[in-house]
């Protein structure tokens, strides 16, 4: 029997109506008296990172504060440890909040988080709104979900930020989201571009923006072994600034669409005046996917990974496979490159006597980081709407 638009539009409300109403059992579940503790805490982490507006009353801003630290919860997870609410329901074989086939199927999609982000009033058709993303620049057809506010009070053209979860081909606002005044649009785009360095980067969830970074990094790495014949160069802190500005003009202008080397992106990550000018502790290193990383630690990883094998290596290499921000393709390089004592060295690290680096060394190194930054760029592709909205700069 084929659907008509009727009944296929009686679908869609029921799996609307279904997907508010579980939102609104995950909310009261975070909030009830047993988990006040928790929400203190990510109150408390709210506060410190001064995510939510300065400028709203303070009995506004205690309430904006409040439904942020929950809605953190129960989509991203308490700030210092644990996931999300919507996690732990799909990974515990007993989960504290029962639910049916349907409901597990929506939780599914929701354990990414949703799209949190700012976005741009498009349209207003029927019941929903279409929303322009700011950080993607896709489309979302939005439906009311477990917001207090009407589509038919978002006009085109109106800012506004918050988290939507997919229903279908559809989405829901998680909230209420945060609205602001069309004059205040230069500011709402000096946060995307905050959002824009974050990993996984917001911009890669669009296919074409992804394939475009892909093919960038993919140029600039065949451009570094041109120019140093090699996909790494180390030496001393002058050396390597020396390298990184002759790769700069190498490449010249990245790409239309304003590309920055995120580990370059501070100047806190160059070296400086202090640097020792005779410590060749530094290296520029260029991956095919990832992109370019300016590494302080290199000369001490190097000598880690080279005989003889002395007590404080194994103590060393402990700390760095327990440090997320360590990339693990340069532990793989740097074994690729001093094969000694890897066995040794990595048993005694790992704390797993029987490893062998050849059976378990890649396994052990994809282990440590996030599935959704693993194949990431490593350059941020900015929306194509900050060149239509930021101000020009001043002479």
């Amino acid at each position: 029997m084929t659907s008509t638009p009727t009944s296929r539009q009686h679908s869609l409300h029921d799996r609307l109506d279904l997907a508010t109403r579980l939102e609104r059992r995950l909310v009261a579940h975070v909030r009830r008296p047993g988990n006040t503790e928790a929400v203190r805490r990510q109150v408390a982490y709210v506060h410190s990172e001064s995510l939510v507006p300065h400028d709203a009353d303070d009995e506004l801003r205690d309430a904006m504060t409040r439904d942020c630290a929950v809605d953190m919860l129960v989509h991203t997870g308490p700030r210092e440890a644990g996931g999300s609410l919507v996690a732990e329901l799909l990974d515990d074989p007993s989960p504290v909040l029962a639910l049916d086939t349907a409901e597990r199927a929506l939780l599914e999609r929701w354990r990414d988080g949703g799209v949190l982000g700012y976005f741009i009033v498009t349209d207003l058709v029927d019941e929903h709104v279409v929303l322009h993303n700011l950080e993607d620049d896709l489309e979302y057809r939005v439906y009311t979900g477990r917001s207090e506010i009407r589509a038919v009070a978002l006009v085109p053209g109106l800012p506004l930020s918050g988290r939507i979860l997919p229903v279908g081909a559809a989405w829901i606002f998680a909230d209420t989201p945060m609205v602001y005044s069309p004059d205040s649009i230069v500011d709402v785009v000096r946060g995307v571009v905050g959002l824009l360095v974050s990993s996984p980067c917001p911009a890669y969830r669009n296919p074409r923006t992804l394939a475009r970074a892909r093919e960038l990094v993919t140029d600039h790495h065949r451009a570094f072994r041109d120019l140093f014949g090699d996909v790494l160069v180390q030496g001393t802190a002058s050396h390597v600034m020396d390298c990184y500005l002759r790769f700069k003009d190498r490449i010249g202008a990245p790409a239309e669409e304003f590309a920055l080397f995120p580990s370059l992106r501070d100047e806190h990550w160059l070296p400086d005046d202090a640097a020792d000018p005779d410590d060749p502790a530094f290296a520029l290193v260029h991956h095919p996917v990832k992109g370019l990383r300016l590494l302080d630690w290199y000369g001490q990883l190097r000598e880690v990974h080279t005989a003889p094998l002395e007590p404080w290596k194994p103590q060393r290499l402990a700390q760095v496979l327990a440090d997320p921000d360590a990339p693990s393709w340069v532990l793989a390089l740097l074994a690729e490159r001093h094969p000694d004592h890897l066995d040794a060295l990595y048993r005694a690290a790992s704390g797993r006597p029987g490893l062998s680096w050849a059976r378990d060394g890649a396994a052990l190194l994809q282990g440590r980081e996030p599935a959704a930054g693993r194949d990431d760029p490593g350059i941020v592709m900015a929306s194509s709407i900050m060149g239509r909205v930021l101000p020009p700069e001043e002479p």
